[in-house]
C-alpha cells in the first residue's frame, strides 16, 4: 500500500470487532512505532499494549462515557512519555513531539495490517497509570484503540455519521505557506 494512501485511508474508526489481534502483528505495529526519528536517538518512548482480558477489562473501566465503543477493543496500547527522556532546547521539549512521530508510525502500521487505530484522551489517566504501573513522573499521553474492523451499528448516531461521514480537513492554505508565517494560515478566534 503507498504510504500517502495508508496515512490517508487512517481514520479514528469506533466500529470495532472483539476478534483478537495476533501479538506477531501488535509487535509489528510497535517496531513501526520504533522506526520513528529522535533527537540523538534518545527514543522518548514507551508502548504498553494490553491484550490480557482481565487487565483489559480493568483499564476499560478507566474509560470516559463517551468511548463506550471501546469497550470491545481486543488491544489497547498505552503511548507513554517524560520530557526527561528526550532532549531539550531552550524551552523546547522534544519529546511530545516525537512521541507523536512514533504515534503516528504506529498508526500507519495499523492501517497497513488492515486494522482499526483510534487513539483516545479520554480515559482517567491516574487509574489507567496505576493499572499499568506508569510512574507518577511520566506520562501517559494517548492511548491507542485497536481492533479489526467491525459492526457499526452498536455506535450512537453522532459517532455513526462520523464513521461513514466525510473526512474534514481545513484547506491546506490554511494551515501551510511558504517562506513565511502568514496571517492566512494563523488560526482564527473561535
Amino acid at each position: 500500500m503507498p504510504m500517502l494512501q495508508a496515512i490517508n485511508d487512517r481514520r479514528a474508526f469506533r466500529a470495532l470487532d472483539a476478534k483478537p489481534i495476533e501479538k506477531e502483528t501488535l509487535l509489528r505495529l510497535v517496531e513501526a512505532a520504533h522506526t520513528a526519528p529522535s533527537s540523538l536517538n534518545n527514543q522518548p518512548w514507551r508502548f504498553v499494549t494490553v491484550t490480557d482480558t482481565e487487565v483489559l477489562d480493568t483499564l476499560r473501566k478507566t474509560l470516559s462515557p463517551g468511548n463506550y465503543w471501546a469497550l470491545q477493543a481486543p488491544a489497547i496500547t498505552a503511548v507513554v512519555t517524560n520530557k526527561a527522556w528526550g532532549m531539550t532546547l531552550g524551552n523546547r521539549d522534544f519529546a511530545p513531539f516525537e512521541l507523536g512521530m512514533a504515534a503516528m508510525a504506529y498508526q500507519t502500521q495499523a492501517v497497513a495490517e488492515g486494522l482499526y487505530v483510534h487513539p483516545i484522551a479520554g480515559f482517567n489517566v491516574d487509574e489507567a497509570k496505576k493499572i499499568l504501573n506508569i510512574a507518577d513522573e511520566d506520562t501517559l499521553m494517548i492511548m491507542l484503540v485497536v481492533g479489526h474492523p467491525g459492526d457499526s451499528s452498536k455506535l450512537n448516531e453522532k459517532h455513526l455519521e462520523s464513521e461513514k461521514g466525510k473526512r474534514i480537513r481545513l484547506p491546506l492554505e490554511k494551515v501551510h505557506s511558504f517562506d513565511t508565517f502568514t496571517d492566512q494560515i494563523k488560526p482564527q478566534p473561535k
